[in-house]
């Protein structure tokens, strides 16, 4: 790191406890520096309970220029030195993730550098991607700018002794029956990969979805993990990490199956067998 922290902000954030703005409780600790994000508000209660708490916003959400606004217990050249780094991570992690990473990781990548012990809690990084049935389609979700699955592969790299973080590990998908499809599906019978790159060939050539691969979106969304395993690389899941957001969908074009609100309902199921595939390789 090219900013240097003092040894007063060094010490605050020696423990440190991430909270994220995922659904559960938000139980500020009494001892450490707290981070939380954005819009989320404690209560009286709970902003009295920590003993440092700072809250992190990205620049668009607060109407800055800056893309990180910090507020909260630091002084104002502990938060300078603080936005420094946080701009300079982010700009790494850019690079890594092919677009602007969200502002938990950046925060987390930056405290497994300064801090001794951290809990993060309410964050997954694997927000869903599943649309309201009756959305418009020029409505894009907040979540889809970011490509949580190179974020995830990033966390699961972390290197910290006193790390917890309970979210970040995914239970084993499971496997459902197959839907039944228009056309048969042992011609699905091979590399869910190689089905879900002709999906994106498909989004990369039409704007709109077909029968055909809105069926394949069903069957892979249900296919056993175990053949997602045995196929599964690093090259494979790097691919994949492309497919599943827009940084900027007010300008560019969205990838049909991203806007399209049936097609979306796989998703999810889809993209959870990919992040388990990687976080198998990461063990």
């Amino acid at each position: 790191m090219q900013t240097v922290s003092s040894n007063e902000l060094l010490s605050t954030l020696s423990k440190v406890t991430i909270i994220g703005n995922a659904n559960g409780k938000l139980d500020i600790p009494s001892s450490g520096a707290t981070f939380i994000f954005n819009g989320t508000k404690p209560d009286n209660n709970q902003s009295g309970k920590a003993e440092t708490l700072i809250n992190i916003s990205n620049g668009p959400f607060a109407g800055s220029t800056c893309p990180f606004v910090i507020s909260g217990s630091l002084d104002e050249h502990d938060s300078e030195s603080l936005t420094l780094q946080l701009i300079e991570i982010a700009q790494s992690l850019e690079k890594e993730l092919n677009c602007w990473p969200s502002t938990g990781l950046v925060t987390i990548v930056l405290m497994s550098r300064l801090s001794t012990q951290i809990e993060v809690k309410r964050m997954s990084l694997l927000p869903s991607l599943k649309r309201e049935m009756e959305m418009p389609i020029e409505e894009h979700l907040p979540c889809m700018v970011h490509n949580w699955l190179g974020e995830r592969r990033i966390a699961l790299a972390i290197s910290v002794p006193n790390l917890s973080w309970p979210e970040l590990q995914l239970t084993q998908p499971l496997s459902k029956e197959a839907l039944d499809n228009q056309i048969e599906l042992t011609d699905y019978n091979r590399c869910p990969f190689e089905l879900l790159t002709q999906v994106h060939r498909h989004a990369h050539n039409e704007l709109t979805s077909s029968a055909d691969m809105l069926n394949i979106l069903s069957y892979l969304s249900t296919t056993h993990i175990e053949l997602w395993l045995q196929h599964s690389t690093q090259e494979k899941l790097l691919s994949c990490e492309l497919m599943f957001f827009n940084q900027t969908p007010e300008q560019t074009a969205s990838f049909w199956y991203l806007v399209d609100n049936q097609a979306s309902q796989y998703l999810d199921d889809i993209r959870h067998r990919l992040a388990y595939c990687q976080q198998v390789l990461n063990e």
